[in-house]
């Protein structure tokens, strides 16, 4: 394990940065985004609106957002590895992931064993999201998301990926409320465009929960105009109906739920905390 102020970094490159820290419990909660090849900065303004007892970090795994390597898609193909292993760097461990971050953890059960606490926001436990989304994309056209998406996909790059995300905003991410705020806040995020390329090639075709949680206290939360990735697709599994697992969906939100409704969010993790 290799540190340096308010950092911490893995054998595989995983860097953990501390970035809150408060009195009471000793929890370390550590924040990994989605994506991938959005940057756990993407998480700050939730850090930011959370008041929560211990140590709060943002986790950027080998490759991923702005913590890049001479070989992003080869240092990322490890993410597994990186991500157990920045789960045992600490402990008391409560793991929150986002998107593409919640897959991720939902596909290595060797991680339960690590953590105190899950909190899964807006994620899946497998990808007929997908299925459903592309149907539901036929009734909210968007001509000039697809020119993006085209423009991307011919010639990819970071910024023609942020151009993508940006242009999709509008019937993916954010409600027409919150969109002007959204835009903003997706406009100043670092984007990568080689680990988001590699997970639709090597990680989606497969992806399916290779773990239920079983023992630790477990937050499941979404934004109830969450076109992509909607809360139903948990709500349907009877696997996940248990007492330790607590589902709340954000009312008048999408995708990024602390943007649109931050003080909803913050009563779900208070919510949360009783339970641990």
């Amino acid at each position: 394990m290799i540190t340096a102020k308010n950092y911490l970094w893995t054998a595989s490159q995983a860097r953990l940065q501390l970035v809150r820290s408060s009195e009471g419990r000793n929890l370390q909660w550590l924040f990994l985004p989605g994506g991938p090849g959005l940057g756990s900065e993407s998480l700050s303004p939730l850090i930011d609106i959370l008041k929560l007892p211990g140590n709060m970090w943002r986790l950027d795994l080998p490759g991923d957002g702005s913590n890049t390597t001479s070989n992003n898609a080869e240092s990322f193909s490890h993410w597994s590895q990186a991500l157990i292993e920045a789960t045992q760097a600490l402990k008391n461990v409560i793991l929150v992931a986002h998107s593409r971050g919640g897959m991720f953890a939902l596909a290595t059960p060797d991680l339960e064993k690590n953590l105190t606490g899950l909190v899964l926001m807006t994620t899946a436990p497998d990808m007929d999201w997908q299925k459903d989304l592309e149907s539901k994309l036929v009734d909210y056209p968007l001509p000039e998301a697809d020119e993006a998406d085209n423009i991307y996909r011919k010639s990819p790059s970071n910024a023609l990926l942020r151009d993508c995300i940006i242009a999709a905003a509008p019937r993916m991410f954010f409600t027409k409320e919150g969109l002007k705020k959204g835009v903003q806040f997706l406009s100043q995020l670092p984007f990568n465009y080689e680990v988001f390329q590699w997970a639709e090639e090597h990680f989606d075709p497969t992806y399916k929960a290779q773990w239920v949680p079983e023992r630790i206290p477990t937050l499941i939360l979404s934004g109830d105009k969450d076109i992509a990735i909607p809360l139903k697709h948990f709500e349907q599994r009877n696997e996940y109906k248990r007492d330790n697992v607590l589902m709340k969906a954000i009312e008048n939100a999408g995708h990024f739920p602390w943007i649109e409704n931050p003080q909803s969010v913050i009563a779900a993790f208070n919510e949360y905390m009783r339970m641990l």
